[in-house]
C-alpha cells in the first residue's frame, strides 16, 4: 500500500446517512446505474427521505466521506435467514465515486456494517452485483465474499398486480 492510499482511508469517515445526503446519494445511484449499464433508477430524494426516515422506515444508509464530501454510500436493510436461524442485513446498494475507489472506502462501508451486524446480533450480509460489473466482483471476492450458486427473482409493475389480483 503506497502511503498516499494509506492516508486517504485513514481520512475517510463513515456515518449514517441524514436527510441532507439525499440528492447526493441519488445522484450516486443513478451513477451506479450507468456504470452497470442499466436505466436511471426512480430513487428520488423525497423517496431517501420518506422510507429513510419516514414513519415507515424501509432501510438504513451509511456514507463515506472524506473531509465534508460524500465520496460513497450504503443502503441496506434488516433481514432474517431461517436457515442459520440470524439476523443479519441485505445490503439494497453500495457504491463508491470512480475518483475514490481503490482507497477504502468501500471496504470501510462493508467493514463499518460488518461490525454493526455482530454487535447487533446478526451473523451474516448479503448483497447482489450484476454479472457484468467486474471491478465490484473482484472487490467482493478480494474482501472474502462468496458468490451463492442461486438465481434472484423479482415481481415488479403488472406481474405483481397481476399475482395480486389472484389473493
Amino acid at each position: 500500500m503506497s502511503l498516499s492510499m494509506g492516508f486517504i482511508m485513514s481520512s475517510i469517515k463513515i456515518r449514517d446517512a441524514m436527510k441532507s445526503d439525499a440528492k447526493i446519494i441519488c445522484d450516486m445511484a443513478a451513477a451506479l446505474s450507468a456504470h452497470e449499464g442499466v436505466k436511471d433508477p426512480r430513487f428520488t430524494p423525497a423517496d431517501f427521505e420518506k422510507y429513510g426516515f419516514g414513519e415507515k422506515k424501509q432501510f438504513n444508509s451509511l456514507v463515506a466521506e472524506l473531509g465534508e464530501q460524500v465520496v460513497g454510500y450504503l443502503i441496506f436493510c434488516d433481514s432474517f435467514h431461517v436457515g442459520l436461524g440470524t439476523p443479519g442485513f441485505n445490503i439494497l446498494d453500495l457504491f463508491v465515486g470512480n475518483e475514490f475507489r481503490r482507497n477504502g472506502a468501500g471496504q470501510k462501508l462493508l467493514s463499518t456494517l460488518s461490525l454493526y451486524c455482530i454487535e447487533t446480533g446478526g451473523s451474516w450480509i448479503t448483497w447482489q452485483c450484476q454479472p457484468k460489473n467486474e471491478t465490484a466482483l473482484h472487490f467482493y471476492r478480494a474482501i472474502g465474499g462468496r458468490q451463492y450458486a442461486s438465481l434472484d427473482f423479482e415481481l415488479a409493475d403488472s406481474a405483481l398486480s397481476n399475482l395480486a389480483k389472484m389473493a
